[in-house]
């Protein structure tokens, strides 16, 4: 009777191990150290949540002659931090969070280079370029991307239900504010016609 009855626990145990979500298998088995995927979310998090808001708005707000390098500067903070938030991630299995991550991380990579380029020829030519519009609009789709992209991510690892209201909250609450500044933007420079979307990286500041 034992013997059945030990048996009959360690089928149990292996069927609850195969029978517990797939997303939180994914994450914590692939990544062998559950550290790992919480360091991946708060990394990419911070980044697309706080940093490159930040940086995107602080062009604009920041009264400065050296808009353009604080501007740069956060950015390429937050870049660092994506990077980490990538190094973390790379185990992780082929799914739609990974693969549309992967995707927002290649582009976003480019996004300095396109900056730089675009500043670049401005400070030589006093023209603006063709690759202001791209490299604005670019960044702003990227960064909303981003957050929604995070919370495929709290699925696949199947946070808790605080974790997935906290995100929510932090997320929809920041996007919210990006978002309006945008619309704000987009409405302000439409009413000045000396201003257009291609100077929106010049260098100076109104």
């Amino acid at each position: 009777m034992d013997n059945k009855l030990t048996r009959a626990a360690y089928l149990y145990s292996n069927l609850a191990i195969f029978a517990r979500p797939a997303s939180a298998t994914i994450v914590y088995q692939d990544l062998h150290v559950p550290s790992y995927a919480k360091a991946h979310g708060i990394l990419i998090s911070v980044a697309f949540i706080l940093i490159f808001p930040l940086g995107a708005t602080a062009l604009r707000l920041s009264k400065s002659k050296h808009a353009v390098w604080i501007h740069a500067s956060i950015q390429l903070t937050g870049w660092a931090l994506m990077l980490g938030g990538l190094a973390t991630g790379l185990r992780l299995h082929n799914n739609a969070h990974t693969i549309f991550g992967t995707v927002i991380v290649v582009l976003m990579l480019l996004q300095p280079f396109l900056g730089a380029i675009h500043h670049w020829v401005y400070i030589r030519k006093k023209t603006p370029t063709a690759l202001a519009p791209v490299h604005v609009w670019l960044g702003r789709i990227l960064i909303i991307l981003g957050m929604v992209n995070g919370g495929l991510g709290l699925r696949l690892a199947d946070n808790t239900p605080g974790g997935k209201i906290a995100y929510g909250v932090v997320a929809g609450v920041c996007g919210a504010m990006y978002l309006a500044w945008v619309v704000y933007r987009l409405k302000w420079t439409g009413n000045r016609t000396k201003e257009t979307e291609n100077v929106e990286l010049q260098g100076t500041v109104e």
